[in-house]
């Protein structure tokens, strides 16, 4: 004679003495959370990104001249860097359409990939010297057409520079070049590829957590 067995389940402090019914509020519960747990995922890419931009922005935060070197840039402006940290959106509900977004504001792209730059419509490119920039590297003027007593001359270098008579005094503003190569010195891509690894521990870890809770 078959012997007849009850069994229950307990889920939440709720006993279920029909077991396909705890376990299909069990599965439920577990879906629902598993689908909540993508805000965080939500929350720890955007944590990510954010420290990508902060750390873009501390790396090439060193004051004019200074700041430039082989794999830096001179903080002039801020608007570089102004933008790298504006630019972080993370967007979608779900695992599927969860998206996040970096980027920079020209030209940041020519300094993240490099770029060599050749006039378009002059001659020359005019590469403003110490003279034509403020305390930050700024440059005080759109170009040498705004400044007055200007000529152009050869230095000893065999450079064509434009320079200002102010008095007796022959001030130079601008280096004329053919085209002016400018290296990749950003690093946005290494600094997501560096963090990547501890982004995916982190935000696993936390999905991990959020969703043993149901149990």
């Amino acid at each position: 004679m078959a012997s007849r067995y009850n069994v229950e389940f307990q889920f939440r402090n709720k006993r279920f003495q029909d077991a396909s019914r705890g376990l299909k509020a069990f599965s439920t519960a577990l879906k629902k959370d598993w689908d909540g747990s993508a805000k965080i995922l939500s929350d720890e890419l955007r944590s990510f990104l954010t420290s990508v931009a902060e750390a873009l922005a501390r790396r090439h935060g060193t004051p004019w001249p200074g700041g430039t070197t082989a794999q830096t840039l001179s903080r002039r402006s801020g608007k570089l860097a102004g933008s790298i940290l504006r630019s972080v959106e993370v967007g979608g509900n779900t695992f599927q359409t969860i998206e996040g977004t970096i980027g920079a504001d020209f030209p940041g792209v020519v300094h993240e990939f490099g770029a060599t730059i050749k006039p378009k419509t002059a001659k020359y490119l005019a590469i403003p010297l110490p003279a034509a920039l403020d305390s930050k590297g700024v440059p005080l003027k759109k170009g040498p057409r705004e400044w007055a007593h200007t000529f152009v001359a050869k230095s000893k270098a065999g450079n064509l520079i434009i320079f200002q008579r102010r008095g007796t005094q022959v001030i130079p503003l601008y280096v004329l070049k053919s085209s002016v190569t400018i290296p990749p010195r950003l690093g946005m891509q290494k600094t997501l590829d560096a963090g990547l690894p501890y982004f995916v521990d982190r935000s696993m870890d936390a999905i991990v957590r959020a969703v043993q809770q149901v149990a």
